[in-house]
Protein backbone atom coordinates (compact mmCIF):
# COMPACT_ATOMS: atom_id res chain seq x y z
CA UNK A 1 0.00 0.00 0.00
CA UNK A 2 0.95 3.81 -0.61
CA UNK A 3 -0.59 6.31 0.92
CA UNK A 4 1.21 9.67 0.89
CA UNK A 5 1.05 12.85 2.01
CA UNK A 6 1.50 15.22 -0.70
CA UNK A 7 3.46 18.18 0.55
CA UNK A 8 7.00 18.92 0.07
CA UNK A 9 8.74 17.88 2.84
CA UNK A 10 12.64 18.28 3.91
CA UNK A 11 15.38 16.38 5.70
CA UNK A 12 15.45 19.36 8.16
CA UNK A 13 11.49 19.52 7.90
CA UNK A 14 10.30 16.10 7.69
CA UNK A 15 6.80 16.29 8.31
CA UNK A 16 3.57 18.78 7.27
CA UNK A 17 3.74 20.37 10.74
CA UNK A 18 7.07 20.80 10.75
CA UNK A 19 7.11 23.00 7.93
CA UNK A 20 7.73 26.75 8.32
CA UNK A 21 7.57 29.72 6.33
CA UNK A 22 8.44 33.18 7.44
CA UNK A 23 6.71 34.90 4.78
CA UNK A 24 3.14 33.23 4.17
CA UNK A 25 1.75 32.39 7.68
CA UNK A 26 1.26 34.59 10.93
CA UNK A 27 3.66 33.11 13.01
CA UNK A 28 6.20 31.16 10.43
CA UNK A 29 4.50 27.85 11.04
CA UNK A 30 2.01 27.20 8.41
CA UNK A 31 0.67 23.93 10.10
CA UNK A 32 -2.59 23.77 9.88
CA UNK A 33 -3.99 26.99 7.36
CA UNK A 34 -1.42 28.01 5.35
CA UNK A 35 0.11 24.75 3.70
CA UNK A 36 -0.83 26.01 0.29
CA UNK A 37 2.84 26.81 -1.15
CA UNK A 38 4.02 23.33 0.12
CA UNK A 39 1.94 20.97 -2.27
CA UNK A 40 2.53 18.62 -4.50
CA UNK A 41 1.01 19.11 -8.01
CA UNK A 42 -1.16 17.20 -9.37
CA UNK A 43 1.60 15.33 -11.70
CA UNK A 44 4.21 14.65 -8.84
CA UNK A 45 1.15 12.46 -7.27
CA UNK A 46 0.86 11.32 -10.60
CA UNK A 47 4.73 9.86 -11.01
CA UNK A 48 4.75 8.85 -7.29
CA UNK A 49 1.52 6.65 -8.06
CA UNK A 50 3.45 5.00 -11.36
CA UNK A 51 6.69 4.71 -9.33
CA UNK A 52 4.76 3.15 -6.62
CA UNK A 53 2.90 0.63 -8.98
CA UNK A 54 5.99 -0.48 -10.88
CA UNK A 55 7.29 -1.03 -7.06
CA UNK A 56 4.43 -3.63 -6.28
CA UNK A 57 2.05 -1.52 -4.74
CA UNK A 58 -1.69 -2.14 -5.69
CA UNK A 59 -3.36 0.25 -2.84
CA UNK A 60 -2.73 3.52 -3.51
CA UNK A 61 -4.49 6.78 -2.38
CA UNK A 62 -3.81 10.71 -1.27
CA UNK A 63 -3.86 11.60 2.30
CA UNK A 64 -3.61 14.64 4.40
CA UNK A 65 -4.19 17.54 2.06
CA UNK A 66 -4.86 15.80 -1.19
CA UNK A 67 -7.72 17.57 -3.70
CA UNK A 68 -9.63 16.10 -6.10
CA UNK A 69 -7.23 16.65 -8.83
CA UNK A 70 -4.58 14.86 -7.12
CA UNK A 71 -6.86 11.64 -6.61
CA UNK A 72 -7.91 11.81 -10.40
CA UNK A 73 -4.49 12.09 -11.78
CA UNK A 74 -3.31 9.26 -9.75
CA UNK A 75 -5.90 6.94 -10.97
CA UNK A 76 -5.78 8.32 -14.62
CA UNK A 77 -1.69 7.39 -14.45
CA UNK A 78 -2.53 3.84 -13.60
CA UNK A 79 -4.29 3.73 -16.71
CA UNK A 80 -8.07 4.17 -15.09
CA UNK A 81 -10.17 7.08 -16.41
CA UNK A 82 -13.09 7.76 -13.69
CA UNK A 83 -15.81 9.87 -14.55
CA UNK A 84 -14.18 13.11 -12.46
CA UNK A 85 -11.68 13.05 -15.93
CA UNK A 86 -13.91 14.94 -17.72
CA UNK A 87 -12.66 17.68 -15.59
CA UNK A 88 -8.78 16.98 -16.25
CA UNK A 89 -7.12 19.67 -18.29
CA UNK A 90 -7.21 19.68 -21.87
CA UNK A 91 -4.22 21.43 -22.60
CA UNK A 92 -4.81 21.04 -26.56
CA UNK A 93 -7.23 24.06 -26.22
CA UNK A 94 -4.75 26.48 -24.06
CA UNK A 95 -4.73 30.02 -25.15
CA UNK A 96 -1.05 29.96 -25.27
CA UNK A 97 0.02 26.53 -25.21
CA UNK A 98 -2.16 24.07 -26.70
CA UNK A 99 -2.00 22.73 -30.33
CA UNK A 100 -6.06 23.09 -31.65
CA UNK A 101 -6.24 24.32 -34.81
CA UNK A 102 -8.87 26.77 -33.72
CA UNK A 103 -6.31 29.05 -31.63
CA UNK A 104 -5.46 31.86 -32.50
CA UNK A 105 -2.14 32.06 -34.29
CA UNK A 106 -0.63 35.40 -32.87
CA UNK A 107 -0.88 34.07 -29.24
CA UNK A 108 0.64 31.11 -30.01
CA UNK A 109 3.41 32.56 -31.65
CA UNK A 110 3.45 34.86 -28.29
CA UNK A 111 4.16 32.19 -26.30
CA UNK A 112 6.55 30.83 -28.48
CA UNK A 113 8.65 34.24 -28.51
CA UNK A 114 7.78 35.02 -24.56
CA UNK A 115 7.57 31.67 -22.69
CA UNK A 116 10.47 28.57 -22.12
CA UNK A 117 10.09 25.70 -25.21
CA UNK A 118 8.27 22.78 -24.07
CA UNK A 119 6.72 20.08 -26.30
CA UNK A 120 3.01 20.68 -27.59
CA UNK A 121 0.14 19.47 -25.62
CA UNK A 122 -1.62 16.33 -26.19
CA UNK A 123 -4.85 16.73 -24.62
Amino acid sequence: AALPVPYRTTPAEPTFQSLTDPHGSPDGRPFPTALDPFLCSRYEIAEFGTQAYELGARYLGVCCGAGPHHIRSLAEALGRRPPASRYSPDMSKHILFGSDKRLRQDYLEYARRNYRAAPPASG
